[in-house]
């Protein structure tokens, strides 16, 4: 079993528009969770 800790970040954006929900982004280091509100996302970095 690894040791690593595994590391990650909440963020708080604004974007122009209406849009609610939610939509995950694969990445080689990380993996964001994006909620989408009126205006506002919220973003949750998991880092690998």
């Amino acid at each position: 079993m690894s040791n690593k800790k595994k590391q990650w970040s909440l963020s708080i954006g604004t974007y122009p528009g209406l849009l609610v929900g939610m939509r995950s982004y694969e990445e080689e280091t990380q993996t964001t969770h994006v909620i989408y509100l009126p205006l506002i996302d919220i973003a949750l970095e998991i880092y690998k």
